[in-house]
């Protein structure tokens, strides 16, 4: 009578080694997916990193190009500033003030001090005079300033012959709009001649301002008879009184009234 086989242990040893073998590839399957997936990842990143990086040099070449369009919209702004000169007529509008005739010469106001020569009110331009003759020179002079002149302000010489003036303070206060006549006692000079001074006001502080005005004589030799005023009465007293003297007719008419004959 025949005895069972028994199964041999060999072959299920077999199977345990294939199942192993079978865990292995499916570990080593699934290590391999993770790192592709992580590559792939990589992939990605890194196009996105490149992408930025190309946006961020698309803005700096916009930018970079952009200043350039900037100095195009400035270069019309410089043909306004001309306009600035028209400023340049207003000073004209002064000369009219020297245009005043007479002595008056010259302009300039000083803050709100300013004058205007009017006219000679003694002692007209070429006045004969004897050498050393003392006399008293006297302008009417306006006030176009905005403040007035006081007791302060003077007369005070400026440029030419001084014959012997001095600073002269006014007598009386002129307001705005006034006129006032200021005076200055002179001697002619001693040498024979056209002797010609300028004088200006002073303010309180001694600055001078306003038109300039002058006086002008002619100086002739000793004992010459002057044309104007008091000198003309001062200059009788020379050599022509003989001579007037003899010319007068009750001398003559006295020897006729004696009874004798």
């Amino acid at each position: 009578m025949l005895k069972p086989l028994k199964p041999s242990k060999p072959n299920n040893l077999f199977i345990w080694i294939a199942v192993g073998v079978l865990i292995l590839a499916g570990i080593i399957t699934l290590i391999i997916s993770f790192s592709n997936a992580n590559a792939e990842e990589d992939a990605i990143i890194a196009a996105q990193t490149n992408a930025a990086e190309t946006v961020a040099a698309q803005q700096l070449t916009l930018q970079a190009a952009s200043p350039t369009m900037t100095p195009t919209l400035e270069t019309p702004t410089p043909s306004l500033t001309p306009t600035l000169f028209v400023t340049n007529t207003l000073p004209v509008l002064i000369s009219p003030t020297t245009s005043t005739g007479g002595t008056g010469g010259g302009s300039g106001a000083v803050g709100c001090d300013n004058s205007v020569f009017v006219s000679d009110v003694t002692i007209p331009d070429k006045t004969a005079m004897t050498p050393g003759q003392t006399f008293t020179k006297t302008w009417r002079l306006q006030n176009n300033g905005t403040c007035p002149w006081t007791t302060s302000y003077s007369v005070t010489f400026l440029s030419g012959s001084q014959m012997n003036g001095a600073a002269t303070p006014l007598t009386v206060a002129v307001q705005p709009g006034q006129s006032g006549d200021v005076s200055v006692n002179l001697v002619a000079p001693s040498t024979a001649g056209t002797a010609l001074g300028y004088w200006r006001l002073s303010n309180a502080s001694g600055i001078q301002f306003g038109t300039s005005f002058y006086v002008e004589i002619v100086v002739g030799a000793s004992g010459a008879t002057a044309t104007t005023g008091a000198a003309t009465a001062t200059s009788t007293t020379g050599a022509p009184v003989p001579s007037a003297t003899a010319t007068t007719a009750p001398p003559s008419e006295t020897p006729t009234t004696n009874p004798n004959p």
